[in-house]
């Protein structure tokens, strides 16, 4: 016990000391919670960014398969082959961004479930749409059973789009909040670093002062 009593006596007789000590220990925990933030911020970025992406591949999606639609309806309607060239799409293209937009949702459970159920209707619905064009005898009838296949496609990506917007939005609120907290502790630790500093500077000419006098 005898211990700690003297060195607290010895720290109370060097107040200087003391609020060095205390300075120091205010900027190491500054730079530890910098380091937290940079870490934090980050993550925060990498996962704006991939909604944005994920946003951006589910308007790719969408545009592609209006695009399949409108030539293939054209065909349909018209049978003139030129009409299957027209957009310069293909269900290659179609199946490429769905692959994509799986890949981006996978650490998502409810969105990956979704993205791959709309993988599996993006394939079925084109293998119909194969089969509309090979047997395109009644073309307004079979028009109008490959228009309410998109139809159900695009629901499902805007469901998607509505739940990645959602989440979007979420992240960007804490981002947000998160930059402000961390502006008023620079901000706090700024005023006390210069508070202790001036006190110190303080101490050091009341300690001088009291050593000229002795």
């Amino acid at each position: 016990m005898s211990a700690p009593l003297s060195q607290s006596r010895r720290w109370l007789a060097h107040p200087l000391a003391l609020v060095v000590a205390i300075l120091l220990i205010v900027v190491v925990a500054t730079g530890s919670i910098g380091l937290r933030y940079w870490q934090e911020r980050q993550a925060t970025d990498l996962s704006l960014e991939r909604g944005r992406e994920v946003l951006e591949t589910l308007d790719r999606l969408k545009t592609v398969i209006s695009d399949v639609e409108a030539q293939r309806r054209g065909y349909l309607l018209t049978l003139d082959p030129t009409y299957l060239k027209a957009y310069g799409v293909s269900d290659e293209s179609v199946r490429r961004e769905a692959q994509a937009l799986q890949m981006l949702v996978a650490d998502d459970p409810l969105q990956g479930l979704r993205a791959g159920h709309l993988a599996l209707t993006v394939t079925a619905t084109l293998r119909e749409i194969d089969e509309l064009l090979k047997t395109a005898g009644t073309s307004g009838l079979a028009a109008l059973a490959m228009i309410r296949s998109m139809d159900e496609i695009r629901s499902q990506i805007d469901q998607m789009v509505d739940h990645e917007r959602f989440r979007l939005a979420g992240r960007e609120a804490r981002a947000e909040a998160f930059e402000q907290r961390w502006t008023w502790l620079i901000a706090g630790a700024v005023v006390l670093v210069v508070a202790l500093a001036a006190a110190a500077l303080a101490l050091a000419r009341l300690e001088a002062k009291r050593r000229r006098e002795a």
